[in-house]
């Protein structure tokens, strides 16, 4: 069964106020919806259907979102790496069955688990794991080369917050003609955005 509706993004706002972010107390509440709002405009200005998640997070509420985003596409598959073994909580995986999306979950560091996708496969690769320096190089680093020519690299949180040291510099190299989308104080220290090349 997946989740056919006329606006999939009213469902998707929907969703995530009632299931994932009912029990924070969020200072800016506008703020979880304008970060819901901006992953799911990339995915769908690539019409998306793999995409590729660092980190989960207690509220999933990224894999949600494209969780949403994916059910609307035939073969939709999302595959997320987190390390803590407990996500995503069984409310959300009932999310990707109704959805009628394949989601493969990997447990285990970013930096050392396989995952079982070809180089270029990716439409979408958003990054939002351990934000030290060593993970936000080595995770691009890594996964870039799953990215395909055209598709969207999303890193939250940028540059990272703890252990700065050569990551932002190293990134900087790597990604050149990289967006910088600030966030409001006490919300992260912003988004980095990067198209890769046809």
């Amino acid at each position: 069964m997946t989740i056919a509706c006329a606006d999939p993004w009213a469902a998707c706002q929907d969703y995530l106020a009632t299931t994932c972010w009912c029990h924070e107390d969020v200072p800016q509440p506008d703020v979880n919806r304008r970060y819901a709002l901006v992953l799911w405009t990339f995915a769908e200005c690539l019409a998306a259907q793999t995409i590729l998640e660092i980190g989960i997070g207690p509220t999933a509420a990224s894999g949600c979102t494209f969780l949403h985003h994916l059910a609307q596409r035939p073969h939709g598959h999302l595959l997320s790496v987190d390390i803590d073994p407990t996500l995503p909580l069984p409310v959300y995986r009932a999310l990707a069955v109704q959805c009628g999306v394949a989601w493969t979950v990997i447990h285990g560091d970013s930096l050392e688990v396989a995952v079982p996708l070809s180089p270029g496969a990716v439409d979408l690769l958003y990054i939002d794991g351990n934000h030290d320096a060593v993970h936000a190089e080595g995770d691009l680093l890594k996964f870039l080369p799953y990215l395909r020519p055209g598709g969207y690299l999303l890193i939250d949180d940028f540059p990272p917050q703890k252990g700065l040291g050569l990551g932002r510099p190293a990134i900087d190299a790597m990604i050149p003609g990289h967006l910088h989308l600030a966030h409001a104080v006490p919300h992260g220290n912003g988004r980095l955005v990067w198209q890769r090349p046809l």
